[in-house]
């Protein structure tokens, strides 16, 4: 049991190593660092072993990485989410120790970890894709992945670092000279992309088409983070700052697009009077369209809908719907359970629904690809609509309630991601922060203060070109699970063969311990009593 406390250790702080990869602490070059830690505390692991290792380093790596959830929520809900996603780490370090036989087994335990990262961003209600490996590849030399292959595979070629890594150190404690193979590779996946950046990665294109954006944030009294109890008091900050910019920008020429936060007005501005002359007044100001944030009314009184509305002096013109709700926030699961455990469930009245397949906003001469809050965090959401034309993405957010948390960096980073991978400007706009505007290649083009009210003019980069990334889609993640798969299945079939070979050495030695038997010779026969006497 000794021997056993330091390894688990090592997974634990190869957990706590890979999450300063990201916000708070931004150190990149420790996430792979970090999966390195925890492959050499699998080496030769048992499935037990593995379980509880590849549970531990989840636990810290998550339990640090979303200690927001603690902090604007509660405790509870922290401990629960970590428990529950720590179960994909279990499972990922039995199947890591399983490929660890495979000849290439660096690929496969890489290509293992991120099979575990995208479930865990699924299950259980839309999981929680929080913490993956390829939001980490912002700002370090390998980013230029991102827009060839996507976030995710990213996260492939993150893990497989670690694993090399890995690989380095174990052939160095033998001094076996076949430790600089995976350290040609580990240069090799840091180098190339680093020098071919100018070329993977989609330029500022400061010189290209552009479009004038006004990308508006708001403030909230008190503490900043209740939205829905001082709603009326944001939008009328909104339609301020609205008018503040339009009359400070005497000298050039109207915005081609006003962006409001998510949750900018807490009613159906359709049916809601008060919201309804807050939109108008904004239109009229800024003598532009306005992109805003509402929860509008289902056609079933039971629901609400969280929507993206493109409001013009005609009205709404165009809506997106949220496709990835947040569960026990936006809705709520289990519903008569969830009453019973907490009183909290009492403030969501109504469950909203989610929206069906989105297209991109037209707005004038150039359309927009729109998300939500947490839909920028998955990959689909965002992607799909660039596929389709999108030329500039945007992304309403209400993260009021995570004031004061790393879950404003965190998910700045993400926006940062979705940038360099659809290689499209993001402008941002936010409740009270981050609000700011992305350059298409993942460099920050502007970035307001957080907390008090602002706004800003800026003419951002349209593209209509495409990356690999969003021309690959979902393929890469896709055909890492098929090789996963099949790698899983040839070692149940190696074990299948190891046992049939162990029941036949058995047999064989038993033979072997068997008393001879004498051709020709008639068997003995039983002693009859009556005859002895």
């Amino acid at each position: 049991m000794a021997g056993e406390r330091p390894i688990i250790l090592t997974a634990a702080a190869g957990g706590a190593t890979t999450a300063l990869g990201f916000p708070p602490f931004d150190l990149p070059w420790l996430a792979p660092v970090g999966l390195a830690m925890l492959v050499l505390a699998l080496r030769e692991a048992s499935a037990t072993r593995a379980a509880l290792l590849g549970a531990a380093h989840a636990a810290v790596f998550l339990g640090m990485t979303l200690w927001w959830l603690a902090e604007a929520i509660s405790p509870f809900a922290w401990a629960a989410m970590v428990a529950a996603q720590s179960v994909w780490g279990a499972l990922a370090g039995v199947a890591m120790v399983r490929v660890r036989r495979l000849h290439g087994w660096q690929l496969w335990a890489a290509g293992v970890f991120t099979a575990a990262e995208s479930a865990r961003a699924a299950v259980p209600w839309g999981g929680v894709p929080w913490g993956r490996l390829g939001y980490s590849a912002v700002d370090a030399p390998w980013s230029a992945w991102v827009a060839v292959i996507g976030v995710a595979a990213t996260g492939t070629v993150v893990a497989l670092l670690g694993c090399l890594i890995a690989s380095v150190v174990e052939h160095a404690a033998r001094r076996s000279l076949r430790g600089l193979v995976p350290a040609a590779a580990v240069v090799a996946l840091v180098a190339v992309p680093a020098m071919a950046r100018g070329v993977l990665v989609t330029p500022n294109q400061a010189t290209g088409p552009v479009a004038g954006i006004a990308i508006v944030q708001g403030e909230l009294p008190g503490s900043g983070r209740e939205v829905v109890a001082n709603h009326r008091a944001l939008t009328e900050v909104l339609v301020g700052q609205t008018r503040q910019l339009a009359a400070s920008d005497t000298g050039r020429p109207a915005p081609d697009l006003v962006v409001w936060p998510e949750n900018a007005m807490a009613v159906d501005p359709t049916t809601d009077v008060v919201a309804g002359q807050a939109a108008r007044a904004a239109v009229e100001a800024a003598r532009a369209p306005l992109l805003l944030g509402a929860v509008v009314d289902a056609p079933d009184a039971r629901y609400a809908l969280n929507q993206s509305l493109l409001w013009d002096d005609g009205g709404v013109r165009a809506s997106y719907t949220k496709q990835r709700l947040v569960p026990f926030g936006e809705y709520v699961p289990l519903r008569s359970l969830a009453e019973r455990l907490s009183s909290r469930v009492a403030a969501i009245p109504r469950d909203m629904l989610p929206g069906g397949d989105p297209e991109p906003i037209q707005v004038g001469s150039f359309s927009v690809a729109t998300a939500l809050c947490f839909d920028v965090a998955y990959d689909d959401v965002l992607r799909r609509q660039v596929a389709r034309g999108g030329d500039l993405v945007s992304v309403q957010t209400s993260n009021a309630m995570f004031l004061g948390t790393a879950q404003l960096e965190q998910q700045w980073q993400v926006s940062r991601a979705r940038a360099l991978e659809l290689g499209r400007s993001v402008v941002v706009s936010s409740v009270n922060g981050i609000s700011g505007a992305i350059a298409p290649d993942g460099s920050v083009l502007e970035r307001l203060p957080v907390r008090v009210a602002g706004s800003v003019v800026l003419d951002v980069p349209l593209n209509t070109s495409q990356t690999w990334a969003v021309r690959l889609g979902a393929a890469p993640l896709r055909l890492t699970w098929i090789i996963i798969s099949m790698a899983l299945l040839v070692t149940f079939a190696q074990d299948r063969r190891a046992c049939r070979r162990r029941r036949r050495r058995r047999r064989r030695r038993r033979r072997r311990r068997l008393p001879p038997t004498h051709a020709g010779s008639p068997p003995a026969m039983p002693l009859d009593r009556s005859d002895a006497t």
